[in-house]
């Protein structure tokens, strides 16, 4: 199992704002979003100990949120198996992300602040030039400060989660070789077609383009998914409505 340390992911783990489970937790977290543990992976809690200089306990506890988070699942006498993903479980996500940005935007219009999203879109650009991980945090920067002005933190809680397994889906997109068709300009122009939608005052119209947008995502990440390595030597079937799946 190849896994890399980075010095922060070092720092994590001895501050003191948590209990070393919960940060445990964090590290582990945070690896498997960015595909840094693989999606179909099998993992030990030795291994994990072994590789994160983690003591069992927390090891333990780490795995145990993992596996209530739907990241992991338990394989008795073995370890752990890291969930794949699948074009199904790409759908299911962005579906679901995509009906709860439209009520966010519907709830946020007139409790945030446009010209700051608009800063933080400049940057997002700026930002593209320095690799994935610094376009993604500036995008879910942006993302997470609609999903707050809801003032609806059960729907802020589950968008978060949404919004992490999106990037887990972005990460895994970029491991394997995909490439998609629309660049980061497109991505850019939406996020201004957000912003207008907002400033317009009308809810359904704010609801409208935030899940076009999150459509658009999705297409995006199936589209390099489907162009890439990973899936070009997997079999096609068709289900009982007719449609090709893998």
């Amino acid at each position: 199992m190849e896994l890399l340390m980075r010095k922060e992911d070092v720092e994590d783990l001895t501050g003191d704002k948590a209990d070393l489970g919960e940060q445990a937790y964090r590290l582990l977290y945070r690896e498997v979003i960015r595909c840094r543990i693989l999606p179909g992976q099998d993992i030990t809690e030795a291994q994990l100990c072994d590789t994160y200089g983690l003591s069992r306990s927390p090891a333990r506890r780490a795995l145990a949120l993992l596996a209530h988070d739907g990241l992991i699942t338990p394989v008795p006498r073995l370890g752990f198996h890291v969930s794949d993903i699948s074009l199904v479980t790409i759908r299911q996500t962005f579906e679901m992300r995509a009906s709860l940005e439209g009520l966010a935007a519907r709830a946020s219009i007139g409790r945030i602040d446009v010209g700051l999203l608009r800063d933080l879109n400049t940057r997002y650009v700026e930002g593209a030039n320095a690799g994935l991980p610094g376009m993604m945090e500036i995008h879910d920067d942006i993302h997470n400060r609609i999903y707050a002005a809801s003032k609806n933190p059960i729907m802020e809680k589950v968008l978060h989660q949404l919004l992490d397994q999106s990037n887990r889906i972005a990460y895994f997109v970029s491991k394997v070789g995909g490439r998609g068709n629309a660049g980061s300009d497109v991505v850019v122009d939406e996020h201004e077609q957000l912003f207008q939608a907002l400033e317009s005052g009308d809810p359904e119209v704010a609801a409208s383009n935030f899940q076009s947008h999150v459509r658009h995502s999705e297409q995006r990440v199936v589209d390099a998914l489907l162009s890439s390595r990973y899936f070009s030597d997997l079999p096609i079937r068709i289900d009982e409505k007719g449609a090709a799946a893998l």
